[in-house]
């Protein structure tokens, strides 16, 4: 078990009598985290500066750390906003990477909207100015944004991941909160993910609590859908997984969620190895896998679509026997449309006839770069 498992299952509540003095230096660390966070929003909700870009501003945020399917919303996202006739970018602070390379997002948010321009950087506002001036950015998403003050925005989308909706209760570090859940106030949309790995109950009173805390904000539901199971060359696995004993690995900050989709594939699920989040790969990693005895006797090894991008630069290394999961986001009721007139409302500039020739969102753009 690698440390992000055990802190996890630390705040979680999931380990044994030993772990609760941990918990309470980590509940005393929290309580100074919390008022320093609340001083800061009160700060910004009362006079605080914001920067305002001369194009429309779409976060996309968390209300904790850790995967609510973020990565996929914004692929999504910005498909929705290409089809609107925008030139979208997406601008992040490119945390994980290694410097002078992109980070996971990046590599899986490229490869799905290879049209769309990316910018990562520090510093959010440079990073709008550089899409819009370089790249001829007409619309901006800014990934992972929520608790990003300083840059103003036109649309506010938090994600709330159905199987720890609310951080344990508690904010960093003594849970995953990245705030006190009463910011939700500042949402204008809020969309809970996954939920079809919590029971109908448990949904539903997860999301009346979201519309108490959240009341003037939209409320959207959504899945993640596997749309293939293919070979890390692309060519998809016949039959998917179904019957198929699996041994999973991925570096990825909710594993169990993995585990959970890959399961509802009809796979047997006899093995799994984590690695910590944004875990950079090298060719021992995937020699260590392949070896005949690293599992129980399984059919494939299973990844997920952020680790397979990274993957790649080893594929020299024989790995026929590696499969990957894509999915997407699939709103629940009439959500797609519904998200589909927020952003034609909340979004003032209108796009028709405004692209303009941009360069290439190339990797090789230092100014492209994390």
């Amino acid at each position: 078990m690698h440390g992000e498992s055990l802190y996890r299952k630390i705040v979680a509540g999931e380990t044994g009598v030993w772990a609760s003095p941990v918990r309470g230096l980590l509940w005393s660390a929290a309580v100074v985290y919390g008022r320093v966070i609340a001083l800061r929003n009160g700060w910004y909700d009362r006079k605080g500066t914001t920067t305002r870009l001369p194009v429309p501003v779409i976060s996309v945020g968390n209300l904790t750390v850790g995967g609510t399917g973020k990565t996929p919303f914004v692929i999504d996202l910005v498909r929705r906003l290409d089809a609107l006739g925008f030139s979208p970018a997406v601008i992040a602070r490119g945390y994980g990477a290694t410097p002078g390379e992109p980070n996971d997002e990046q590599k899986l948010i490229q490869k799905n909207c290879p049209s769309a321009a990316y910018v990562s950087d520090p510093d959010r506002r440079r990073a709008g100015e550089v899409a819009c001036e370089r790249f001829g950015a007409d619309i901006i998403v800014l990934d992972d944004g929520f608790q990003h003050r300083r840059l103003a925005r036109d649309l506010d989308i938090v994600l709330v991941d159905a199987t720890c909706p609310f951080g344990f209760g508690h904010v960093l570090p003594r849970g995953l909160l990245r705030e006190p859940v009463i910011g939700l106030r500042r949402a204008h949309v809020v969309v809970l993910t996954r939920c079809n790995q919590v029971s109908r109950t448990e949904s539903a009173r997860i999301e009346a609590r979201l519309r108490e805390l959240a009341p003037d904000a939209a409320h959207l539901k959504c899945n993640h859908r596997v749309t293939t199971v293919e070979q890390l060359n692309g060519i998809e696995v016949g039959g998917g997984l179904d019957r198929k004993r699996v041994a999973l690995f991925a570096g990825i900050a909710h594993p169990q969620s993995f585990v959970t989709t890959v399961s509802s594939l009809g796979a047997d699920v006899v093995a799994a190895r984590w690695f910590p989040d944004h875990h950079r790969y090298t060719r021992r990693n995937l020699q260590s896998l392949l070896q005949a005895d690293r599992f129980p006797q399984h059919d494939f090894l299973v990844t997920t679509e952020k680790d397979a991008v990274k993957l790649a630069e080893l594929r020299s290394l024989e790995a026929a026997t590696i499969v990957v999961v894509r999915v997407a986001i699939d709103f629940l009721d009439d959500g797609g449309t519904m998200l589909q007139e927020i952003l034609r409302c909340r979004c003032p500039l209108s796009p028709e006839h405004s692209r303009v020739p941009r360069l290439s969102a190339s990797r090789d753009d230092p100014r492209n770069r994390p």
